[in-house]
């Protein structure tokens, strides 16, 4: 009968953890501000994190000058498609690069998806296309 007891006081917190919705990874205005900041602080190999496998390498090679000193690195509009599993985002890159100072810009014209899920494992949004090239 005393085991009984411990059932019933741990039912209530069984019942609550059951009813906690579940954690789906970070949404598409945390992330796209996540990518910003890593291309703001030339954490190129960390904003690369945010893009698909594929263009990586290529995203990768674009910034690897050491002349680059970023100004401002920010999603200017985003565009989430009526599916919720899509957005298209308008970034934009200030920079100079050594030894001028004259301030330059860089759009991107970002195509970002949330891919499918595979079990229980959270999904994350990631940049699908490749970068414009990057003078």
């Amino acid at each position: 009968m005393r085991h009984f007891y411990y059932y019933f006081l741990l039912l209530p917190t069984c019942l609550i953890a059951c009813a906690m919705p579940v954690e789906m990874g970070p949404d598409l205005e945390t992330t796209s501000a996540r990518f910003s900041e890593a291309m703001r602080w030339r954490d190129v190999a960390g904003a690369a994190n945010f893009l698909e496998p594929g263009i990586r390498a290529a995203f990768l090679q674009q910034f690897t000058d050491d002349n680059l000193h970023v100004v401002e690195s920010r999603i200017i509009t985003m565009q989430l498609a009526e599916n919720g599993e899509s957005a298209t985002a308008d970034y934009l890159l200030e920079y100079y690069l050594l030894p001028s100072n004259r301030i330059k810009k860089w759009h991107w014209q970002q195509q970002w998806q949330l891919p499918g899920s595979k079990g229980m494992k959270p999904r994350y949004w990631m940049i699908q296309n490749d970068p414009p090239a990057f003078p």
